[in-house]
Parts: C-alpha cells; sequence; structure tokens
C-alpha cells in the first residue's frame, strides 16, 4: 500500500480516454470503446467512481441507476489495478457511488458476472454482507448465444437486497 492518499471520486470527460486505457490493461476485463468510457465519465458519471492515487487511476466502477427498475443501481464494470488490491478497494468503491445523493433511492444492487469470475461473485457477497443484505444469483441470465457466435461465456445475474449504504452520503467522495 502506498503512502499516498487514495482519492475517490466522480469522473468528468478527461478520465474517458484515461479509463479506456486503464480497462485495455486489466485484461480479461472487457474492454469498450473510447466514446463508451466517455459516456461513463460524463453521461453516468454520478454512478461511477474513479479510484486515484498519486495521480494515476488504480480502480473504477461504473455503473447506473435502472431505467425500467426503480431503486436499482446496476453495475456495469469494476476494476483494479495490481497496486490497489488488498485493501478492499472495490467495495469501498461501491458504497462510495452508493452513498451519493443521486443513489438516495436505491435498494438493490444488480450485477452480471461470469460464472467463472469468482473474485467479482466474492465481491457481490461481501457487498450483501457489509450491507446486512442478501445476495441473490441468478444462473444463466444472459445465455452465451446472447453474446452472439464469439462469446461462450453465460453471465450470472448478482442482486444484493436490501442495501443499507444509499442515502447517507454527502457530495464529496472522500477516501
Amino acid at each position: 500500500m502506498s503512502d499516498e492518499t487514495l482519492v475517490l471520486r466522480e469522473p468528468d470527460v478527461n478520465d474517458g480516454a484515461r479509463l479506456h486505457g486503464f480497462v485495455r490493461a486489466l485484461h480479461p476485463l472487457a474492454e469498450n470503446s473510447v466514446y463508451c468510457n466517455i459516456l461513463q465519465c460524463t453521461h453516468f458519471s454520478e454512478t461511477t467512481v474513479v479510484a486515484e492515487r498519486g495521480g494515476h487511476i488504480i480502480g473504477f466502477v461504473s455503473g447506473y441507476l435502472h431505467p425500467k427498475k426503480a431503486n436499482t443501481y446496476f453495475l456495469w464494470q469494476v476494476g483494479v489495478h495490481a497496486e490497489g488490491r488488498g485493501e478492499g478497494l472495490p467495495l469501498r468503491m461501491i458504497q462510495a457511488v452508493l452513498a451519493r445523493p443521486v443513489c438516495a433511492q436505491v435498494t438493490t444492487l444488480e450485477a452480471t458476472v461470469t460464472a467463472s469470475n469468482s473474485a467479482s461473485q466474492g465481491l457481490f457477497r461481501r457487498l450483501a454482507q457489509a450491507e446486512g443484505a442478501q445476495c441473490h444469483v441468478t444462473p444463466d441470465y444472459l445465455e452465451a448465444t446472447h453474446f452472439g457466435p464469439d462469446n461462450v461465456y453465460p453471465e450470472e445475474l448478482f442482486t444484493v437486497t436490501p442495501l443499507s449504504t444509499p442515502g447517507r452520503g454527502q457530495a464529496s467522495d472522500g477516501a
């Protein structure tokens, strides 16, 4: 762990290309277009968090308020660089987003995870434990066939509810 201060903050347009490069370096994390990352950092900035140390991105969480499910935050991606691991950073970033005023009415978090991604599965189970919530898993929520002929990995839907963090936040994330 570095002696430099960890900053959890809302991203802006200048973070789009930086986030793209960060994701590209975190194989096997799914890479989106630079344009998509810019949208994450602008249109969805209130529900995305960037973790920085010494001016370098070491983690991020992106997500959005589900347009068809009231009170649901859909977590799109989470990524942590090796220098940010071992600090509970993924959980801290998720709770930082959920503590923001925009998430004040959120009671449920959803995320899709491949069956082979044990790190993310464990993260959502730890989130449920930290929130005093339940973690439900819906197998084969998105089947491999939904992604086309090149994808052979189905996605399970993880649902964590009821959350306790929403509504307790401030306008600033802090560390």
